[in-house]
């Protein structure tokens, strides 16, 4: 069985989760006998080929660098024809998508349908429903991933005073027209963050239905031409099927970790004069929620023994900057550098417990997982992936995500009743493996395999 994995990019350049993960489960999957070979974009004018870490790699151009919208790319993109002379050549059994950009979307997957690989698509962030790209519904509440037309035009800032109708209408604006309006793409290419920051709101109303019924678009296509879409938790699947996706297209597959993770220490201190070390690893960004745990804290009496130590990887140096002036000389806060991906165990096992404050759907964050393996509770955001893996006074709290008084709390508690903490820690289960996650991955290889075998050659099934 060969497989080709897809990404937007890969080592040794700078990469993400996506492919910091992809990297690990594919050398699980390859230790099973599966022959795995991995093709990636990157902003170059020719092809590269190498091996990273024993698996063959193909580094595809793309040119120039294609715009963000609509996020399944509507046209393949410039260097197109390199990655599919290079597929033709593969003759690979499965094709698996791991993104679902421009550089690695919808044209490459009807490519690998139309040469008779099987396919499929995995789904690991909210952008192929939301146009925010935060399944949140005006920033605020959680929403249900359905696309609607309306409502979702109307929650990225189409005024609502305009109909259903105008908004259908207006859907219907082909979209190199909407492309071409002055200034619109820098618009059209930012995530959004309310609807007050918007440079020209008179614009919204011209574009935003013609994506949003690009994006709707887009997520059918990828039903079209995928055999299987995998959803990495549970919401992406609800959300999947509430947007019309046939059940049995979908497969269930969550996150596992590395076996290389250390058993936990044994013990926490019981001393409450002792502070309790809260341990935040992620972006500096506003999704991730770092604001919260700062005005939580602030909010907080002196005398609450806590102290709080942010690992942040630099993205927006404007909300980097917001968050040390708020902290000020404030000595309950710590502020570190990124972790490399292989000082993360040891990091976390020196502290009492994780604030994971998304203010957005996640299907992970793999650090939650990474803090249980590592014997800490979670105090996390009651939204997607972390409500799914943490169990609310069992191995951790889940709070309001925007409410910073209710986290505030939470931290009290846990830096005042040594208990509380001791017992959440006692209610963590084992962690699930990126090993167990590598064979169920290659049990659905071989279902899909099955079918394959069936739809084309029924004279070999009994």
């Amino acid at each position: 069985m060969k497989i080709i994995q897809t990404a937007t990019r890969y080592f040794p350049e700078k990469c993400g989760g996506i492919q910091i993960h992809l990297n690990e489960v594919s050398q699980y999957i390859k230790k099973e006998g599966v022959e795995i070979k991995i093709a990636a974009a990157q902003n170059k004018l020719r092809e590269d080929f190498y091996s990273y870490e024993g698996i063959d790699v193909y580094r595809y151009p793309v040119f120039p660098h294609p715009k963000s919208e609509p996020n399944h790319g509507a046209e393949p993109h410039g260097g197109f024809e390199y990655f599919a002379n290079w597929l033709k050549q593969q003759q690979a059994d499965i094709y698996h998508q791991h993104q679902w950009t421009p550089q690695c979307g919808l044209p490459h997957l009807r490519l690998a349908k139309e040469l008779g690989m099987a396919t499929v698509v995995s789904v690991r962030l909210p952008e192929i429903f939301c146009q925010r790209k935060t399944s949140m519904f005006k920033d605020q509440q959680a929403c249900d991933g359905k696309i609607d037309l309306t409502r979702c035009s109307y929650c990225c800032g189409v005024p609502e005073s305009l109909g259903t109708k105008a908004v259908e209408n207006l859907s219907k604006i082909p979209m190199p027209m909407s492309v071409k309006v002055e200034g619109l793409h820098r618009y059209l290419t930012t995530n959004i963050p309310s609807v007050s920051a918007v440079g020209k709101p008179l614009l919204s109303p011209l574009s935003i239905p013609t994506f949003v019924a690009a994006r709707q678009m887009g997520l059918q296509e990828m039903a079209k031409y995928a055999d299987t879409i995998v959803a990495m938790s549970q919401w992406v699947l609800d959300a999947l099927l509430i947007n019309g996706i046939p059940k049995e297209k979908l497969y269930l597959l969550k996150h596992g970790i590395p076996d290389t993770f250390p058993k936990p220490k044994i013990s926490i201190s019981t001393n409450s004069d002792s502070p309790l070390k809260i341990v935040f690893l992620g972006r500096w960004a506003l999704p991730k929620g770092i604001h919260i745990l700062v005005e939580a804290i602030k909010s907080l009496p002196l005398d609450v023994p806590i102290e709080l130590t942010i690992f942040g990887i630099p993205q927006d140096e404007s909300y980097y900057q917001e968050m040390i002036y708020r902290i000020g000389n404030d000595h309950r806060f710590k502020i570190a550098q990124a972790l490399k991906n292989e000082e993360v165990s040891s990091t976390l096992s020196q502290f009492d417990v994780l604030a994971a404050p998304s203010q957005w759907l996640e299907t992970g964050p793999m650090v939650v997982l990474e803090a249980f393996a590592s014997g800490l509770p979670v105090v996390g955001s009651n939204l997607g992936g972390i409500a799914e893996k943490v169990t609310h006074n069992v191995d951790g709290l889940l709070v309001l995500h925007d409410d910073s008084q209710a986290w505030a709390e939470a931290f009290r508690k846990l830096a005042l009743d040594r208990d509380l903490l001791s017992r959440l820690r006692q209610g963590i289960k084992p962690v699930r493996s990126i090993r167990m996650e590598a064979l169920d991955s290659i049990d659905l290889y071989k279902k899909i395999m099955n079918r394959k075998v069936y739809r084309f050659q029924p004279s070999l099934v009994n």
